[in-house]
């Protein structure tokens, strides 16, 4: 298995060494994920996958902060599609009145059609008597290989699992109160689909939010 800090074609190497030797010859490819043929050569027909990523994160105090990062990115190679992706929210509150700032963060991820999914989801959270911070970040790794399937539906490999809670980390939000989010998606191949969605709103000396989410399909 992959190690928590494994990049996505370590994680990519990894999958294509568990695949049967019979295989990797019909999708053209050799451990380590390259490819030769297209989908047409190998004989098998194409087939989707779908993965959705994204996250949400509320700060509400005097000073707040919200802020989001998500990016997805699929490439179909002919013979197997593979789709990259991870997302990061943030949270952090400050307010004078002890017990008056709070936080949260979460983040998702929703794949179907997909033989393999590595993902590493980890979570902060904490608050003191005048603070409140939480994070939480999502990476993933999808892989679906035309015309054949693993015994037992697909793999699901979880390098860590979520709601890892810790105390709060010391950051505090500036003066005011902010939201930034940003989502990006990209595909690459025949049959390709992207779509962000993306919301931010602050209150003043009251709350700020922000959401987003990444959809491709290959």
């Amino acid at each position: 298995m992959p190690s928590a800090n494994a990049n996505p074609a370590a994680q990519i190497n990894f999958i294509f060494r568990q695949l049967p030797d019979d295989v990797l010859d019909a999708i053209g490819a050799h451990r380590g994920g390259a490819y030769h043929q297209d989908a047409e050569a190998s004989g098998v027909s194409p087939e989707s996958v779908i993965a959705a990523v994204g996250g949400a994160a509320v700060a509400a105090g005097q000073d707040t902060l919200t802020i989001g990062f998500v990016q997805n990115v699929g490439k179909d190679h002919g013979g197997y599609s593979i789709i990259v992706g991870d997302a990061t929210f943030e949270a952090s509150a400050q307010s004078p009145e002890a017990g008056g700032a709070a936080a949260a963060a979460n983040t998702f991820l929703t794949v179907s059609g997909a033989d393999y999914i590595i993902q590493d989801q980890i979570s902060h959270g904490g608050s003191g008597p005048n603070d409140a911070g939480a994070s939480s970040e999502i990476a993933f790794v999808a892989v679906n290989i035309n015309g054949w399937s693993p015994e037992g539906g697909p793999v699901v490999i979880e390098l860590h699992q979520p709601g890892n809670q810790v105390g709060p980390d010391g950051h505090q939000p500036p003066d005011g109160n902010y939201a930034a989010v940003i989502a990006t998606a990209e595909a690459h191949g025949a049959d390709i689909a992207t779509a962000t969605q993306t919301d931010a709103l602050t209150v003043v000396n009251q709350f700020s939010f922000v959401n987003g989410i990444a959809v491709v399909a290959v």
